[in-house]
């Protein structure tokens, strides 16, 4: 995995002074011993790059003077104003230009990690960086970018409340994706003393690109000027450009150094919080799963009265002792409550038929959380995943530091090992509140680790987290019906000139059944790519054993389980039936609605008999002519049965250079 050497987001600390253009503030920036031992001194090649969110609704936030280093943080002042005219901004900056907002980061861009020409055509010809087509590269070292033929337009004036959830909330940055919807041109045209948001594609893996202007006749970007690697991927890099000339300018460029990224190496997470497997621990030390089960065992050890008897919950400060034999803190087993005509055991979930039973006794193994003090940060284990009664007291304790990592051993008692959507509802909550989830699969034979990615979180591997945040995910989709010999060769050409356009740091995540899944899954292992699966609970697929990042739905959450497919910058169609034909039209509804990002669509057909996908063909053909469909969207879609077609397709479609 690859970083830029930077800080986290700064914030606004006070308000200085207030014109007719804009705001004076002070802002903070943290600043770990680590990054003040890479800088060594270094400050003037410090740069301030303001945040994305905030340049796309053209607001420009520019420093001023020089920064002012403390032990542990360090002090900027910034101008803040509205660039974009025609936007409408101006009026709304005082509502958000408040203490606290999150301004942007400090990024160390040194001289001695930046590429030369020659180094960044070697790279762009070894397909290790991909930059926008009609590139050039100067004698200065600087690669010259261009954007697309496309304009960003709001659908709409801002309200204060759209200006305030976008660059405040969380998920601001959807709601600004929605709201910002892009318009094809042929020329893009800036107006003088006005500004535009465009977009570049570009796919940094290794690398990070510091925006530079140097010419501003050709016009000045806004002071969202670092695109890291891994998150800069794909069609929508946006470019924000202003002209303070009273000239038209036609179809802006910047200039950019290309700078070598730092590199992470992974660190795998255990369930016992150490860096590495407990010495002499009886299993395989990828894992710990033979160990974590013998402590469930013991913990768990007792009669069984009903289906709730293993809802078994016990919590240690120090999970190393439960490995040495040692007993947990505190155990809570099954309740004994013989004066409930049905033991008691069911309505300790906290749940019946009709939803919450309020006047029955709730007894539920996490209320022994109360007796930790604040702060303690202990491990939870738990016999199930979490149902509503434990979740709120899970909650509660991690608001109070009580609790740092849970760890289950089971998934459903009516579903096995599948989540429900309230499940991995409740998964976004522990990674909100910065708690670790570990599941300890026995049915696979080891413990891994829920890792978000964006907005959807994956169990994975401890040593694959790295790996699974940052690779680069084609999501396929087919069959259960295994493939021919003929059609699983076609496949590994296609895949093996993915890994050629891309490089081998790729994934691909598939719906984990039998059939053409399991054979594309197997290819895939075989070129040294990542996998991952996306498993549904059905009658007719097993779930294949081999991939490294999965995640598990029930039945009736087939339709939610589309959405975690939104990890995948790309996607690909081999030959299906029904189920795929449901995927296809939530994955075009998706980029039509903007709630994906828009990329080329393949259709592959290997099967070598009558093309599959014609009647698909005609019918969007058809579509688009009546309007039922926007013509940039088909424009994204290949339909082929040559895999060496796929790769010019994407450098097309992308405008890669």
């Amino acid at each position: 995995m690859y970083a830029t050497p930077e800080t986290g987001d700064g914030w606004i600390t006070r308000l200085i002074a207030r014109d007719d253009e804009g705001f004076v503030v002070s802002a903070r920036f943290a600043v770990t011993p680590r990054f003040r031992a890479l800088i060594g001194g270094r400050e003037r090649d410090l740069v301030f790059a303001a945040r994305s969110r905030l340049a796309r609704m053209g607001i420009n936030i520019l420093p001023l003077g020089e920064l002012e280093l403390d032990s542990d943080h360090g002090d900027l002042r910034l101008r803040i104003l509205a660039a974009i005219a025609s936007y409408g901004i101006g009026e709304h900056l005082e509502r958000i230009v408040v203490p606290g907002l999150r301004v942007g980061r400090l990024v160390f861009c040194p001289e001695d990690n930046r590429l030369d020409s020659a180094a960044i055509h070697r790279l762009i010809q070894d397909n290790a960086l991909q930059v926008p087509a009609g590139f050039s590269l100067d004698g200065r070292g600087y690669l010259i970018l261009r954007p697309q033929q496309r304009l960003y337009r709001f659908q709409k004036p801002l309200t204060p409340e759209d200006v305030t959830a976008i660059a405040t909330h969380a998920d601001g940055k959807d709601l600004l994706n929605r709201l910002q919807t892009r318009v094809e041109v042929e020329h893009i045209e800036l107006p003088p003393r006005d500004g535009l948001v465009t977009a570049c594609s570009m796919f940094l893996h290794r690398h990070y690109v510091v925006l530079r202007n140097l010419d501003e006749a050709l016009g000045v970007h806004l002071q969202a000027t670092v695109l890291d690697p891994v998150s800069t991927r794909g069609t929508n890099v946006y470019l924000e450009f202003v002209n303070r000339t009273e000239q038209l300018i036609i179809n802006p460029s910047v200039a950019a150094s290309v700078h070598e990224a730092i590199r992470v190496d992974p660190k795998p997470r255990y369930w016992h919080g150490r860096a590495h497997p407990e010495p002499g621990a009886n299993d395989d030390e990828a894992t710990g799963c033979q160990s974590l089960l013998a402590i469930f065992d013991r913990l768990e050890a007792g009669p069984v009265r009903d289906r709730y008897s293993h809802r078994m919950a016990a919590i240690v400060r120090d999970p190393a002792k439960l490995l040495a034999g040692e007993e947990p803190e505190r155990l809570w087993t099954q309740p004994q409550t013989p004066r409930d005509p049905r033991g008691g055991t069911d309505l300790s979930a906290g749940l019946v038929a009709e939803g919450l039973d309020l006047t029955a006794r709730l007894e539920c193994g996490t209320q022994i959380l109360a007796d930790l003090p604040d702060g303690a940060r202990a491990t939870l284990l738990l016999g199930y995943f979490p149902n509503l009664i434990e979740h709120t007291q899970i909650c509660e304790a991690a608001l109070r530091g009580r609790v740092g990592r849970i760890v289950f051993r089971r998934a459903s008692f009516e579903h096995g090992p599948f989540l429900s959507s309230r499940d991995h509802g409740r998964l976004a909550d522990y990674e909100g509140l910065g708690l670790q989830v570990f599941w300890c699969n026995e049915a696979r034979g080891h413990v891994v680790r829920h890792v978000f990615r964006g907005l959807r979180g994956y169990f994975t591997t401890p040593d694959t987290v790295d790996r699974f945040r940052s690779c680069l995910i084609f999501a396929v989709y087919g069959s259960t019906k295994p493939l021919a010999e003929s059609a699983v060769a076609q496949i590994e050409r296609l895949l093996t000139n993915l890994r050629a356009l891309f490089g081998s740091d790729i994934g691909i995540l598939t719906g984990g059944g039998p059939g053409a899944m399991q054979q594309v899954t197997d290819v895939a292992h075989r070129l040294g790519l990542l996998v991952g699966s996306s498993f549904i609970e059905t009658v007719d697929q097993t779930p294949n054993e081999s991939a490294e990042f999965y995640q598990t739905f029930q039945a009736r959450s087939r339709q939610a389980r589309q959405r975690w497919f939104e990890i995948a910058s790309f996607h690909l169609f081999l030959v299906g039936g029904v189920g795929t034909l449901e995927e296809i039209g939530l994955t075009l509804t998706d980029m039509k609605l903007g709630v994906i990002e828009t990329g080329p669509v393949v259709f592959f057909d290997s099967s070598g008999g009558e093309f599959y996908w014609e009647g698909l063909r005609r019918q969007l053909e058809e579509m688009k002519r009546q309007g039922r469909v926007p013509s940039w969207l088909t424009d994204q879609i290949l339909m082929t049965t040559d895999p060496d077609a796929v790769p010019r397709f994407y450098k097309q479609a992308l405008r890669l250079g």
